[in-house]
């Protein structure tokens, strides 16, 4: 959690970019945090949160559209993936963008499924930017909310593992 912290000390709203192209849910947490510090603004850092998810998901869907079936099926890990993604996306659609976003691990395999299946590109960005829009809120308000204890954790386990490891 600390280098997290250094990195959106040093960097700020492009840390929150990079940090949610790259990671997403875990950083999100730590960013609504830094908001309560009054160290990160409200509505950029959900600008800037938004914008890394759905860069990283658009590349994701166009690398879809060009390799997607050899991606998803290259290996077992993958090929699981691909079926529950399929069956998700069988099942409810479009709606699936929404269920798929709250499913931690599952953020690569469905957007490669979507541009593989030729999925409007249009109607895609314009779904996945409200599901982006209700997952940051939701996750920059936890953040916000527990932050304090989350951190309160942290420090005393930090306190705990010097004891314990002399």
């Amino acid at each position: 959690m600390e280098n997290i912290e250094l990195f959106l000390k040093h960097y700020g709203y492009i840390a929150v970019f990079i940090g949610t192209f790259l990671e997403g849910e875990l950083f999100l947490l730590v960013v609504g945090f830094f908001i309560k510090l009054n160290f990160l603004e409200p509505i950029k850092s959900l600008i800037f949160a938004m914008s890394g998810a759905f860069l990283h998901e658009i590349i994701y869907f166009l690398l879809g559209r060009w390799k997607g079936r050899q991606l998803l099926l290259k290996n077992a890990y993958t090929r699981k993936k691909y079926r529950k993604a399929k069956k998700i996306f069988e099942k409810y659609g479009i709606l699936s963008i929404f269920i798929i976003r709250f499913w931690y691990g599952m953020r690569v395999v469905p957007m490669i499924l979507m541009g593989a299946t030729k999925f409007n590109i249009w109607k895609f960005a314009f779904f996945n930017l409200i599901s982006l829009f209700i997952w940051a809120v939701i996750y920059l308000s936890l953040g916000y909310i527990f932050g304090k204890a989350a951190e309160e954790v942290f420090q005393e386990a930090k306190e705990y593992y010097f004891i314990v490891a002399g």
